[in-house]
């Protein structure tokens, strides 16, 4: 058996800036009784990189000022107008890493918190030539540093000690393996 939807009867805009809009919207539960949700619609679909060379997959260093603490993470972001998932993931990988696509997979879809954000993420994994990053261009406000390689046994290690904390890596990763 499958659970009932809770119904939208107003979107109600609370808050909009060049990222995105959070709503609180008037709702009616399932029950049958009015509520408000609270939710969050992104500009632009996301994307996240699985970069992978060989056998390892490199991780980001981000500052993350929501948790006020390092995250190792794939590079993410979100997608210009009119630009592909590919492009996006080519330059989203190019902008954090410095590192080049010479071929790109799609992997599928997640949803970094479907209790609150309605965007979807497309994961896409990107074969590198060499692990040898080149001139990064993050945007203003990433805090991102030299990307390191990691084998699976290194990334458990990662997930295990809490060096990885950003969901939307772990679930990519779970994406990306089994190879």
């Amino acid at each position: 058996m499958q659970p009932r939807p809770i119904r939208r009867q107003e979107a109600v805009e609370v808050y909009r800036n060049a990222y995105g809009s959070l709503y609180d919207d008037a709702v009616v539960s399932p029950g049958g009784k009015p509520g408000r949700y609270l939710r969050w619609k992104w500009s632009n679909p996301g994307v996240v990189v699985v970069p992978r060379w060989a056998d390892t997959v490199a991780l980001v260093p981000s500052f993350r000022y929501p948790i006020g603490d390092l995250s190792w993470e794939f590079p993410r972001g979100g997608r210009e107008p009119d630009e592909s998932v590919e492009q996006a993931a080519a330059r989203e990988l190019n902008e954090e890493t410095g590192l080049t696509a010479t071929a790109t997979k799609r992997l599928g879809v997640l949803y970094a918190d479907t209790g609150l954000i309605e965007s979807p993420i497309e994961v896409v994994e990107a074969h590198v030539e060499a692990p040898v990053s080149g001139r990064r261009s993050p945007e203003a406000m990433e805090s991102v540093a030299e990307p390191a390689w990691f084998g699976s046994a290194e990334l458990c290690a990662a997930f295990a000690d809490r060096r990885v904390r950003c969901a939307i890596t772990i679930a990519a990763a779970a994406l990306a393996w089994p190879r």
